[in-house]
């Protein structure tokens, strides 16, 4: 078992913020080596699901769910299968001085190879995330 926790900044509201992680149809947008999002089974909310393409030592496909939904406040998205990797992202969401706080927990499932190299992935993956971050403030940027 893998756990990491980040923190970010955002450059725009809460609102604003939420609404991009909360829609999986954006996370192309923001996540890099997540090229393509299929089988949204409809409006974000506790018990939906969609599919992510992960460019991950090849091409995988992660099963998502989403555990919880506090609009603007918190939402956690589970991996159910797809991989020896199975993230489960909690964030969590605050306003401060017009912009927004993201405090990132991961707890991920390893199996396989990985668990030879699950002592060196917290801190790859906290490189990877902070990318994400900054892409995530590009993106509110240009759709100001």
């Amino acid at each position: 078992m893998i756990n990491f926790k980040q923190s970010a900044f955002i450059n725009a509201p809460v609102e604003k913020v939420f609404k991009i992680i909360a829609d999986p149809g954006q996370i192309p947008r923001w996540r890099n080596d997540v090229p393509a999002i299929s089988g949204i089974s409809g409006e974000t909310m506790k018990g939906s699901g969609f599919m992510e393409e992960v460019h991950f030592m090849g091409k995988k496909q992660l099963l998502m769910k989403v555990i919880e939904y506090v609009p603007d406040k918190r939402l956690v998205i589970e991996a159910q299968g797809g991989m020896s990797l199975l993230p489960t992202q909690s964030f969590t969401f605050q306003a401060e001085d017009g912009r927004t706080r993201i405090d990132l927990e991961v707890t991920m499932k390893v199996s396989g190879i990985f668990v030879l190299m699950q002592f060196m992935l917290p801190g790859q993956l906290k490189k990877t995330w902070a990318k994400y971050f900054d892409n995530l403030n590009r993106l509110v940027k240009t759709n100001q």
